[in-house]
This record gives structure tokens, C-alpha cells and sequence, in this order.
């Protein structure tokens, strides 16, 4: 009976992958050459302009164009290190969060200091055990992620912080808390998916979740959000191993590790 529930589960989740495949192909094509659509539209662009004499219009132009290439190489960028993750084999070691909180926020700050985010936290955090630079990443993927969705909130602020969570042996319980636009109850279990992006006018490629999803799971830790809906805000909450977990790194879901 165990072996069956075993085999259920893992075709389970074989047919999530086979999905988020099929779903990750379709947008990485479209991402991809809509990029390339604007610069071949924009070159012609400016060989008609050239040829007029109308120069003035040259520099707009190739500010499309390096517009559009920036996308692309952001979006490239993101791919490679969603391959990456988990695929270098670093050594995990016990890290204080607040060292990692520390370094995500020097490493987010442009995007807090243009939306005048104000972050801080709560009590003291815990030493948790994993690969010191992927959680970093975690933690600023999170702060970029709650300062691009402030909508219109004339005081901006992030919270983090752990909570006492006793059922969660050997674990650390964190979050992030935001006072932005929050998400709809139809979205959330959407938002960690592969360019999924609860608003297509807030730049970004829609990988920055799925990649702290992937970097969570594979500390054998889980991650969720909780938010009232829009305009209440939204808590991003995740486990990772306490300090001095023995436990080794999980192999992300498809095999190989993190992804």
C-alpha cells in the first residue's frame, strides 16, 4: 500500500513537470521573440529615418531597440540561473539570517530606494542551515518582489521576521510581510509558477518566485503566501533547515537537483 501511494505521488508530480514543461516552452517562445520582433521592427525603423535624414528620430529608435535587448538579456540571465540553481554542488553550512537578510537588502536596494521601501525586522532571526549565497538570492528575489507590488501605498514598508511553529521539527518558519497591493485568492496558488506575473505592466520576467520556490524546496523546505486579497498586503512565508540540520539538500522535482 505504501509502495502505491508512492508511485501515485510521483506520477503526480511527474505530470506537474510535464505541464510546467509544456508551459515553459510556450512562454520562453513568446518571450523570447517578442524582444526580437521589436528590434527587427525598429531597425527598419531607422534605415527609413537614416535615409530621410531624420536623425532626430534615430535615438528613439535604438532606445527601443536597447529597451528590448535588456528584456531579452534579463530574461536569458534569469533562465540560466533557474538552470543553475542547485546544479553547483556547494556545501551546506549554518548561516545566520541575519547575515543573509543583511546582504539581500544591500543587493535590493535600488529597487527599495526608488519606491522608498522602508524595511525591518522583527525580533531577533534564527541561524538556519543551507547554501549561504542561494538563500541571499531567496531573500532578495522576495524584497524586489514586495517592492515592485506597493502599487500606490504612500508608505512602503517590508517586514521580516520567524514565527514559533512547533510542528515544524528541526525547522525554521520565516516570512516577508508587505503592505502592497496583495493578491487575489483566485492567483495565489498561481504565483510561484514559471512566468507567472500577477500584473504584465510591472516589469520583470516572472521568474524571481518560481526560482525562491525552487531554492526552498530543494533545503527540503516549503513556501507559501498569504495575503486577504487585493490592497491588504501579502506575507510570503518559508521553512528551511534550523542550524545544525544534518539533513542534506532535496533533489528538486524532475531530478537533479534544484532547478
Amino acid at each position: 500500500r505504501e509502495s502505491e501511494r508512492r508511485l501515485a505521488a510521483a506520477n503526480r508530480a511527474l505530470e506537474d513537470r510535464n505541464a510546467e514543461l509544456e508551459r515553459f516552452t510556450y512562454v520562453v517562445s513568446h518571450d523570447l521573440k517578442s524582444p526580437l520582433v521589436t528590434v527587427r521592427g525598429f531597425l527598419t525603423y531607422i534605415e527609413r529615418d537614416a535615409q530621410s535624414g531624420r536623425l532626430d528620430r534615430v535615438e528613439s529608435d535604438l532606445a527601443r531597440i536597447r529597451a528590448a535587448t535588456d528584456r531579452m538579456a534579463q530574461l536569458l540571465e534569469d533562465l540560466l540561473e533557474l538552470s543553475r540553481t542547485g546544479r553547483i554542488d556547494r556545501p551546506h553550512e549554518d548561516v545566520p539570517l541575519e547575515e543573509v537578510v543583511r546582504e539581500a537588502r544591500a543587493l535590493a536596494e535600488g529597487q527599495l530606494s526608488a519606491r522608498g521601501v522602508r524595511v525591518e525586522v522583527e525580533g531577533p532571526l534564527p541561524v538556519v542551515h543551507g547554501d549561504r549565497r542561494r538563500l541571499v538570492e531567496l531573500l532578495q528575489n522576495l524584497l524586489d518582489n514586495a517592492a515592485k507590488f506597493m502599487g500606490e501605498q504612500t508608505e512602503p514598508a517590508v517586514w521580516i521576521g520567524a514565527r514559533d511553529d512547533a510542528s515544524n521539527a528541526g525547522q525554521a518558519t520565516l516570512y516577508v510581510r508587505d503592505n502592497g497591493i496583495g493578491i487575489d485568492l483566485a492567483h495565489q496558488d498561481r504565483v510561484f509558477e514559471l512566468f507567472h506575473r500577477l500584473d504584465p505592466r510591472v516589469e520583470g520576467t516572472g521568474l524571481g518566485l518560481a526560482l525562491g520556490r525552487r531554492i526552498v524546496e530543494t533545503h527540503g523546505g516549503r513556501i507559501w503566501v498569504e495575503s486577504a486579497g487585493i490592497g491588504q498586503g501579502s506575507t510570503f512565508c518559508f521553512t528551511l533547515p534550523a542550524a545544525g540540520s544534518p539533513a542534506e539538500p532535496a533533489p528538486a522535482p524532475g531530478g537533479g537537483g534544484k532547478v
